[in-house]
């Protein structure tokens, strides 16, 4: 097993390291979708789908998907976890889908993390400098939950979008993070989880703050502070 993800792993690190170049575009004066869609031999559909766009209008610097996105499925090797606590605050300033249960920890969950992890990595790093946007999940702007929510879909997860307090009772925690795997913390803004973030190994992570898309070292002293626990989403 550990020979077939070290197989899956190369071949992402190739697809990464070749395509990823061309997968964002940096909307430049004069663009339009019609303009940008020609050039990069796709359709005007394919725009607003991969870029969760309700309208047409778009900004000079606003960096758009170009690219279908690739998807990947999971591993499944066994390693102890647990159990995440249960978190009674309300949540207050997220959007909320609907009310998440507690999660029983499963059998089936990798010491290796899944194999879209390094999609989802190399993808949120090119995200940076996107502007934070309240309850935002797509290119025009991201909140905490909505960056996450964006980039496992786009890398072929099917999550429902929800608050960083949710996700949390939706994952299970993990002793051992790698990168790729997700970062909670707590009594930011209001009491109990409150933010979230991707781990990206040597003391850093990935998250969408009030300066929009950004990478921070986990031991600056607010963030340290406020940490939780590193987590990972249940494969179903």
């Amino acid at each position: 097993m550990r020979k077939k993800v070290l197989i899956i792993a190369f071949i992402l690190f190739f697809i990464t390291e070749t395509a990823s170049a061309s997968t964002l575009y940096e909307v430049k004066k004069g663009d339009s979708l019609t303009k940008i869609a020609k050039l990069h031999n796709v359709t005007v559909a394919d725009l607003r789908t991969w870029n969760k766009l309700t309208k047409d209008n778009i900004f000079i610097k606003q960096k758009l998907v170009v690219q279908k996105p690739a998807t990947v499925k999971g591993t499944t090797n066994t390693t102890p976890v647990k159990t995440a606590p249960v978190v009674t605050a309300p949540v207050k300033n997220e959007l909320v889908v609907s009310p998440a249960p507690v999660i029983t920890v499963p059998s089936n969950v990798s010491g290796e993390g899944y194999a879209y992890y390094p999609l989802i990595i190399d993808f949120a790093k090119r995200l940076e400098g996107i502007p934070y946007l309240y309850a935002g999940n797509t290119m025009a702007g991201f909140d905490c939950s909505g960056f996450i929510y964006f980039l496992h879909t786009q890398a072929g997860m099917k999550i429902e979008r929800k608050s960083s307090e949710s996700y949390y009772l939706e994952s299970i925690v993990v002793t051992n993070p790698i990168p790729g795997d997700l970062v909670f913390f707590q009594n930011t803004y209001k009491e109990g989880i409150s933010h979230m973030g991707i781990y990206l190994g040597n003391n850093q992570f990935v998250h969408a703050g009030s300066k929009g898309v950004e990478i921070t070292k986990l031991d600056n002293v607010y963030w340290k502070e406020h940490f939780v626990s590193f987590n990972r989403f249940v494969q179903k």
